[in-house]
C-alpha cells in the first residue's frame, strides 16, 4: 500500500470518526438542525476571512511557479463550465447546480492535499513548497472569491426567481471574505515591495495565528459536514455524484496534466499539479454551499462518496500524473 493510499485512509478514519460522533450526538438531541447555520457562520464569517488573509501575507510565489499557478485556476473555470452546462442540460434547480458546479471545481487541497503531499515527498521537499503555493494561488484564493460568489449567485437564484445582479453584488463585495481577500492583499504588497519596520515581527506572529486558526477550520468544517449529513435517495444522489466524480476526480487532473505537458511544465510541476488537482472534492465547498443556500445536504453526501471514492482514483492519479 503507498503513502498516498495511506495518507488518505488515516484521513477518511479521522473524518467519519468526527461525522460520527456528530451523528450520535444528533441522535441525542445535543446537537439539531438549528446549530447547522452557527457551524456555517463560524465557517465562513470567522475562520475563511482570517485563512484567506492569513494565506496571503505569509505565502509568496515565485516567478517560475506562475505557470502551474494559471494552469491550475484554467483547468478550474473548465471545470466549472462542463459542470454547469451539464447541469442545465439536466434542468437541475439552482441549489443543485451551485452545489455540483463548486463541488466539480474545487477539492480538500487545503485539508488533505498537504498531508498527502508530505507523506510522498517529504515535509522540507521542493514539492510541498510548490503544493502550498498552487493551494494557495491556485485552488485556495480563488474558491474563498470565485467559489463563494458562484455559491453566493446560484444560492439567491434559488430564494428568488427574480435574481436581482446589484444587491448580489452588494452583499458579495462587503463579505467578510471578500474584505478579508484585500486587505491580505494590501498588506502583502506592503510587506513584499516596501521595508516596513517590524514586517519580519508580524509575519512570525501571524504565522502562529494561522496555524491556529488552520486546524480549528478543519474541525469546524468536518462538525458542519456531519450536521448537514442525512439521508439522501440514491436515484437523486448517484448522477449528480457521477456528475462530480467524473469532472473533478478525473477530468480535472487530465486537464491539468495536459496543460502542462503542452506547455513545457517541468516534470516536478507537473506532478504536483495533478496530485492536488485529483483531491477529493472540498469539505469547505460543502458548507460554502450551504452557507450561501446552495444544497447542503446534496454536499454533504457527495463530498463525503468522493473520499471515499478517491481513495483508488487518487493514487491511480498520482501514478500516471508521475
Amino acid at each position: 500500500m503507498n503513502a498516498v493510499t495511506v495518507t488518505m485512509i488515516e484521513y477518511i478514519v479521522l473524518f467519519l470518526l468526527i461525522v460520527g460522533v456528530i451523528q450520535l450526538l444528533k441522535l441525542r438531541g445535543i446537537f439539531n438542525d438549528s446549530h447547522q447555520p452557527v457551524f456555517d457562520r463560524l465557517v465562513t464569517e470567522f475562520a475563511l476571512p482570517a485563512i484567506v488573509f492569513g494565506l496571503l501575507t505569509t505565502t509568496t510565489i515565485r516567478p517560475g511557479w506562475v505557470l502551474p499557478v494559471l494552469i491550475v485556476n484554467c483547468a478550474v473555470i473548465v471545470g466549472m463550465v462542463v459542470a454547469w452546462g451539464i447541469c442545465r442540460i439536466l434542468g437541475l434547480s439552482p441549489a443543485a447546480t451551485g452545489t455540483v458546479v463548486i463541488l466539480s471545481a474545487w477539492g480538500s487541497t487545503y485539508t488533505v492535499g498537504a498531508p498527502v503531499l508530505v507523506a510522498v515527498f517529504g515535509p522540507a521537499s521542493e514539492e510541498v513548497a510548490l503544493g502550498n503555493v498552487l493551494g494557495v494561488f491556485g485552488f485556495a484564493l480563488p474558491f474563498f472569491t470565485l467559489g463563494i460568489l458562484v455559491a453566493g449567485y446560484f444560492g439567491l437564484h434559488e430564494k428568488r426567481g427574480d435574481f436581482s445582479l446589484v444587491p448580489f453584488l452588494k452583499q458579495y463585495f462587503s463579505s467578510p471574505v471578500f474584505l478579508a481577500f484585500w486587505l491580505g492583499l494590501v498588506v502583502a504588497v506592503l510587506i513584499t515591495f516596501f521595508d516596513l519596520p517590524g514586517a519580519d515581527i508580524y509575519t512570525d506572529i501571524f504565522t502562529d495565528f494561522f496555524e491556529v486558526i488552520q486546524h480549528a477550520i478543519n474541525l469546524l468544517v468536518w462538525i458542519a459536514v456531519g450536521l448537514l449529513l442525512r439521508p439522501i435517495r440514491l436515484r437523486t444522489l448517484v448522477p449528480l455524484l457521477g456528475i462530480v466524480v467524473i469532472i473533478h476526480l478525473l477530468i480535472l487532473p487530465v486537464l491539468v496534466y495536459a496543460g502542462g505537458f503542452v506547455t513545457g511544465m517541468p516534470m516536478m510541476e507537473r506532478t504536483v499539479a495533478v496530485i492536488l488537482a485529483a483531491m477529493p472534492s472540498g469539505a469547505i465547498a460543502g458548507v460554502v454551499a450551504d452557507r450561501y443556500g446552495c444544497d447542503g445536504k446534496l454536499a454533504a453526501a457527495i463530498i463525503v462518496c468522493t473520499y471515499f471514492i478517491s481513495v483508488v482514483t487518487l493514487p491511480a492519479v498520482a501514478f500516471f500524473g508521475m
